[in-house]
């Protein structure tokens, strides 16, 4: 090697030295930084190099050196070129940067928000207030979701810059960019690719590390406050749980003292202005954090309100302006006013799923509600009654506005004290008017009265005895409970009307709802709404009564506690799924079967195509519910092997006739011998389809029976199909004219019988024939066609009205049956008789 090369090289080496080693140096020093904050919340991950960093790395762990030939060169070339696109894209992710302006920009709401909750704690030990509590513990909540959501994203910038990290100093680690061409020509070309693969290293590498150390600084500061946060809400959560435990101490003076207040130096008024102050921290917080909610309710708002305008809109269009009023004043609540309830639905639903909303919120809820509750029931209620229930709505406004209190005073203990005398008197008025009136009140209007009345007396003993948070919490409960099980049951009311606008917008259309049958739906939809409403009030009671979080938590580890029965280990929690879903698949199949497969049929005459595909869903919803019930209790899989081990052992030993009718229905649903309206004959016994069930179908009969018939007889014994392909019927009946009658008259004017009658059919025509001379009279066969077979027995009786009435005119003779008597023997005396007359004549 010369010597002029040798120079070349070191000098070569010496300048990678002074620009890649003090960017190492850096690099270093940014990570030494940065691992304090990463590591206070999660290690680092292995960082990824590129798949082509790996190959260049593989490419040049065996090359020690570069030959100098012009292939070799035009590898480095390439390679520094690959290095270069790199870069570049790396650079272009660093420009794009990482957005932590929305975090930046709320950390100053969540100090401010922090530094209000520690002010409130340090007012609890003067007058503990669960409200308050219960205000910070919601707070807390949305902060600790809030940071959590922040750490999430920082750490994922965080992982990011990592990579990007490695990838561009992983150019160090190949070595042979240090090797360089000995030909003159290619030196300089060389060297100037490699300077300008340096700078942009350098660039690269800079910006890297102004992100690194902006996002470390960002995740310190993220994750102080959530530890905070976190420290706060465990206090809050032990200060609920002191505070259940001694809900029924005493925790003010008594109210017979001095108006002086020697607990809460703060003022009622100042204690108000404080409480909205913090309500409304808590509020902004929570829109903030969770704005999205808030556009789903109001996009569930206007699509509800379209859709019972749109039903509404196509009942007047497809029926008379008289009966269109008719049908829609069935709906005493969405037709009259469907705006008010639209809003009282959406604004039950959330409030009933809100369950770590703030007060305040909750609150707004049952404004709205209350405004459209008392719209809607000011022309229904009678007047007294109605008078009553704004007794109750002033009362729900003042126990709404002392639930925001955060201090006890000892105006709110008067105030509470009023209140609760208030509501004795009004449920005693409401029980004696309701006794009394006839206006139709709810089944459970009484023992709901009672409940009030009863938690009315208690709140008033507690604010005597001085365990105010406790009278404040009964006398609430106590408004917002009654207040609330009425509107939940106007809410179920409001539901079974939109099914009923949606299924008679679509009684005269093609499609499945066509086929519904409200009348039987509606019981079955009654129920289900009842309870869901049941359930959702028990649940406003535990949250009202401050008992939600404690039932939930014992609910959970009673039914989460794993418990052993011999070798089978389980949990009540997985039992109770199980039942739950397979009675949930039950219901659904059930109520298929009523909106599809109902008797309305035989009246309307109209066939239900749907029957077979309904068959099949239900039996899909049935096997997947009885699949998805073990997967969800957490059985596994392989115990339906045992099951199906026992059902065969069952079907040897009796269970052939069940699954012969199973069989049997599942080749009903896909052979599709019969459906849903089908006019049958099985036997002795005929009628329509009613419903083609899992085991056994129901045939609805003429005389109003129903006959439940196995599948297994549909299918092995003979059927006759009246409606398989139409409802096409042959008509014949025979008429006998008099000896003498005109032929051809008789048959022009049974002819004209059917000329022009709606529901015969023209072809096949009609067919009269003349069948035989009788002993007494000529007869006639007559056959016709007709276009629905329900129609068959009044059709004929207007037919034979007509011929009658048209024989009588043309003096055609219906004759009477005519006998020749042979006497073989007689008294002498009845002939005698017979001949006197004669005598004397």
């Amino acid at each position: 090697m010369s010597i002029q090369v040798i120079i070349r090289f070191m000098l070569l080496c010496c300048w990678l030295c002074i620009h890649f080693i003090p960017a190492e140096a850096q690099r270093k020093k940014t990570v030494a930084i940065n691992t304090m904050a990463h590591d206070t919340l999660r290690p680092a991950d292995s960082a990824t190099i590129s798949r082509n960093l790996k190959k260049a790395a593989a490419d040049t762990s065996s090359e020690t050196r570069i030959r100098r030939s012009d292939t070799t060169v035009a590898l480095l070339i390439n390679r520094i070129e690959n290095y270069t696109l790199l870069l570049n894209q790396e650079m272009s992710s660093l420009k794009r940067g990482f957005d932590t302006s929305g975090i930046t920009e709320m950390l100053p709401l969540i100090d401010s928000c922090l530094a209000l909750v520690k002010l409130n704690i340090a007012g609890l030990s003067r007058t503990p207030n669960l409200n308050d509590i219960h205000t910070n513990k919601i707070m807390l909540d949305q902060l600790e979701r809030k940071l959590n959501s922040w750490q999430s994203t920082l750490f994922s910038y965080y992982d990011r810059l990592v990579e990007i990290n490695d990838t561009i100093h992983s150019l160090r680690r190949d070595t042979a960019m240090r090797n360089i061409p000995s030909e003159d020509e290619l030196y300089g070309f060389y060297v100037g690719q490699l300077s300008n693969l340096i700078t942009k290293f350098r660039a690269v590498d800079s910006a890297n590390r102004a992100n690194l150390i902006k996002i470390g600084l960002l995740q310190n500061k993220v994750a102080n406050r959530y530890i905070e946060v976190s420290n706060l809400l465990e206090d809050m959560n032990f200060r609920i749980q002191q505070f259940t435990t001694h809900m029924f101490n005493r925790d003010y003076h008594y109210i017979w003292r001095p108006a002086r207040d020697s607990i809460n130096p703060m003022t009622f008024l100042q204690v108000v202005k404080v409480s909205l102050h913090k309500s409304t921290k808590v509020l902004g917080l929570f829109f903030a954090i969770h704005w999205p909610i808030f556009f789903v309710w109001l996009l569930l708002t206007i699509l509800f309100g379209w859709w019972i305008f749109y039903n509404i809109r196509r009942i007047r269009a497809r029926h008379e302006e008289q009966e269109a009023e008719a049908i829609l004043l069935h709906s005493k609540f969405l037709y009259r006013y469907p705006i008010a309830s639209t809003l009282l639905f959406i604004s039950t639903l959330s409030t009933v799923l809100s369950i770590r909303y703030p007060i305040l919120y909750t609150e707004i809820m049952w404004f709205i509600i209350m405004l459209a509750l008392t719209y809607m029931l000011h022309k229904q209620l009678p007047k007294t009654l109605f008078r009553n229930w704004l007794m109750l709505m002033g009362l729900l406004v003042v126990y709404s506005l002392n639930n925001l209190l955060i201090e006890v005073t000892y105006v709110e203990q008067w105030g509470i004290l009023v209140g609760s005398a208030l509501s004795i008197i009004l449920g005693i008025r409401l029980l004696r008017e309701t006794s009394v009136s006839t206006f139709a009140e709810p089944k459970y209007t009484a023992p709901l009265l009672i409940i009030y009345i009863l938690t009315a007396f208690f709140s008033m003993v507690a604010v005597l005895m001085a365990r105010v948070t406790l009278a404040k919490v009964l006398g609430s409960s106590a408004v917002v409970n009654t207040f609330m099980a009425v509107n939940l049951y106007v809410v179920t009311t409001i539901l079974l009307e939109a099914v009923y606008l949606q299924v008679e917008a679509n009684k005269t259309s093609s499609s499945f709802i066509s086929f519904v049958d409200y009348q039987e739906v509606q019981n079955k939809l009654r129920t289900l709404f009842t309870v869901l409403a049941f359930f959702g009030w028990l649940v406003l009671v535990s949250r009202n009564l401050y008992m939600y979080e404690v039932i939930y938590d014992w609910l959970s580890d009673f039914l989460s506690t794993s418990r052993k029965l011999g070798s089978l280990e389980f949990t009540y929690s997985s039992i109770i799924v199980f039942v739950i879903v397979i009675w949930v698949a039950f219901v659904v199949s059930q109520l298929i079967s009523y909106l599809f497969g109902t008797s309305g049929q035989q009246s309307t005459g109209k066939k239900n195509k749907l029957g077979s595909a309904i068959l099949l869903l239900r039996l899909t919803i049935l096997a997947g519910g009885f699949l998805l019930a073990f997967s969800a209790s957490g059985i596994p899989m392989d115990k339906i092997a045992i099951v199906i081990g026992a059902l065969g052992v069952g079907i040897g030993f009796g269970l052939q006739n069940v699954v012969n009718n199973l069989v049997s229905g599942i080749i009903l649903a896909f052979e599709k011998p019969i459906e849903v309206g089908d006019v049958i004959e099985l036997g002795t016994r005929s009628g329509v389809v009613k419903e083609i069930g899992i085991r056994s179908s129901k045939i609805s009969a003429y005389d109003g029976s129903e006959v439940i018939v196995p599948n297994g007889d549909l299918i092995s014994q003979q059927l006759i199909n009246w409606t398989l392909t139409s409802r096409n019927r042959r008509v014949e009946f025979s008429i006998g004219v008099a000896y003498g009658s005109d032929v051809q008259q008789v048959k022009e004017i049974i002819n004209s019988a059917f000329t022009a009658r709606t529901g015969v059919l023209t072809s096949p025509a009609p067919i009269i024939l003349l069948s035989q001379f009788a002993d007494n009279s000529i007869n006639f066969k007559v056959y016709f066609w007709i276009s629905e077979l329900g129609d068959a027995g009044p059709l004929q009786s207007d037919v034979l009205a007509y011929i009658y009435g048209e024989f009588n005119r043309a003096g055609i003779e219906l004759p009477y049956p005519q006998r020749d008597l042979h006497i073989r023997s007689v008294d002498e005396s009845v002939i005698r008789n017979f001949e006197k007359p004669d005598e004397k004549s």
